[in-house]
């Protein structure tokens, strides 16, 4: 009977010429293990290990990706007995790690809120924490008309349009928040919290410039807003005034050295400005400050 020739790129294990269990650095598991079709029983073969968790973040397809969250959530599939070998020892195949699933968060209990809005309508605090939690469960409609009915009970207009501007710019409907900010700024024209809300409104739909007349306003009110400094940064960095928006961010770190985003944004100008070397300790800083 001819010799049978090996499948090409997959060397046989040789015990006078191998390491014990390794090819050039890979980890050899018996053919039968792999699920290779035509794989015989008693023939080892170089093939990588299954991926720790993390490893499919490069790169993939979605039926890659998609055969990689089934290995992760599946069952590893029993292997075949090998029997043992005087040359070399029984290889067996790591389990495969399980995902950790961490539980949702629960949102705030509606029918408490509910019960104290319609007790006290013109309390702002509830009136805010009942609109943000109908916001959460998508209905941004009823959240917007808890706030108006709050405004009507004669609640600070102010502080009531400002929390509708935020929940109409979260669902991207820039005109109308702006119509919001407007009536609130008739009423308190210098109130940092219509400042503020300007000028973030200004930076999401890119209106730099005038972004920064507003931003401005707030830090030299309120020197701990570390939202006004990093936005400020923002638009600065956007109008290449890298100077001025490298020390805006590096305000906004200050006052949040955890401020992933801010961190962020220090790296950025760094880069533009040629010092990749301190740019690259923020970028570190910012995924370290992200990640926990």
């Amino acid at each position: 009977m001819p010799e049978r020739t090996p499948p090409i790129g997959v060397p046989t294990h040789d015990p006078e010429q191998l390491p014990l269990g390794e090819f050039e650095g890979v980890r050899l598991v018996p053919l039968s293990e792999t699920g290779l079709e035509g794989a015989e029983a008693d023939g080892p073969a170089v093939v990588r290990e299954p991926p720790v968790c993390g490893e499919w973040s490069f790169d993939l397809s979605d039926e890659d990706d998609a055969r990689a969250s089934a290995a992760l959530t599946a069952a590893p599939t029993p292997a075949a007995p090998i029997p043992p070998s005087p040359s070399m020892r029984q290889l067996r195949t790591p389990p495969i790690p399980q995902r950790s699933i961490t539980p949702p968060t629960p949102l705030p209990a509606l029918d408490e809120l509910k019960s104290i809005h319609e007790a006290h309508p013109g309390d702002a605090r509830t009136a805010i924490a009942l609109a943000g939690a109908l916001d959460k469960r998508g209905n941004i409609e009823r959240a917007l008309g808890v706030l108006q009915r709050a405004i009507d009970a004669g609640a600070d207009g102010v502080v009531l349009r400002c929390a509708r501007a935020k929940l109409l710019s979260g669902r991207l409907r820039y005109d109308d928040a702006e119509a919001e900010l407007r009536r609130a700024a008739k009423l308190r024209p210098d109130d940092v919290d219509v400042l503020l809300q300007q000028g973030i409104l200004a930076c999401r739909r890119a209106k730099w410039r005038d972004a920064v007349d507003p931003l401005e306003k707030v830090v030299k009110i309120d020197a701990g807003s570390a939202s006004a400094y990093f936005y400020l940064g923002e638009a600065k960095n956007k109008l290449d005034r890298l100077d001025d928006a490298l020390a805006s961010f590096q305000h906004a770190v200050d006052l949040e050295p955890h401020n992933f985003r801010a961190l962020k944004g220090v790296g950025i100008v760094l880069d533009r400005l040629g010092r990749p070397a301190d740019a690259a300790e923020f970028y570190r800083r910012a995924r370290d400050a992200q990640g926990g």
